[in-house]
């Protein structure tokens, strides 16, 4: 019996990259106004990020706090003074987050998970940044968890381990959701959890192994996961 339901984020819910975008605009503008003196903006801080992460590689597995050592980097490089720089940096890093979190849902996405949220245990499970409370979800998500929290990204197991020992559930208890063959089905699959492709144009797949359903609209999920509980 399918007692709870995960989800990725990023490109199954909604389009990440003019989020993205659209944050590191708001950050760079945030810059002009207020930092006139930083020689950089976001573009040219990428250059820096080769270097930290050679000097600390476990930076690469903690997006957030990588992109904030960034902009440290990068204002200390333009002559401001340590203390204010690191000050600076914090500031910065929630000018991008809460843009990051200022997403617009796919079209048929609210619905299905409202639905959903009805008669299972929900939850997120992410490579990224976006954070459920602050995209408002936080009233039908159970629980989320980031790899920046576990320590690795997917495909590898940790994610989708925090969720079961979360849930106290067994892999065929769960089903996961997510748009990448590889990322996202593969490694659900290989833990023995259900999963349901959301197709993405952008990662036709195929990965190394089937999902158990697949879905071309966010609609459609609902009645997946109904399909998936009536064959256990």
């Amino acid at each position: 019996m399918i007692k709870v339901i995960a989800f990725d984020l990023d490109d199954t819910l909604w389009a990440v990259k003019p989020v993205i975008i659209r944050a590191e605009q708001r950050l760079d503008e945030w810059f002009t106004l207020h930092i006139p003196e930083l020689l950089f903006d976001v573009t040219s801080m990428r250059d820096l990020r080769h270097d930290l992460i050679s000097q600390e590689p476990e930076l690469g597995k903690k997006i957030t706090e990588l992109r904030r050592r960034i902009i440290e980097r990068a204002l200390r490089l333009s002559h401001i003074e340590e203390s204010r720089a690191a000050e600076l940096s914090k500031v910065a890093i929630e000018i991008f987050l809460a843009a990051r979190n200022d997403i617009e849902l796919f079209e048929g996405a609210e619905t299905a998970i409202r639905a959903l949220a009805k008669g299972y245990v929900l939850g997120a499970l992410t490579n990224g940044n976006a954070d459920i409370k602050r995209l408002g979800l936080g009233h039908v998500f159970d629980f989320a968890f980031s790899a920046e929290q576990v320590g690795a990204p997917k495909p590898a197991p940790q994610l989708f381990n925090a969720a079961l020992q979360y849930t106290q559930t067994a892999p065929h208890e769960m089903v996961y959701v997510g748009d990448d063959p590889l990322l996202d089905i593969d490694a659900a699959n290989r833990l023995g959890l259900h999963t349901i492709w959301v197709k993405n144009s952008e990662r036709p797949g195929p990965g190394e192994s089937v999902p158990d359903e697949t879905i071309e609209h966010l609609h459609e999920l609902p009645a997946a996961v109904a399909r998936l509980q009536s064959r256990n």
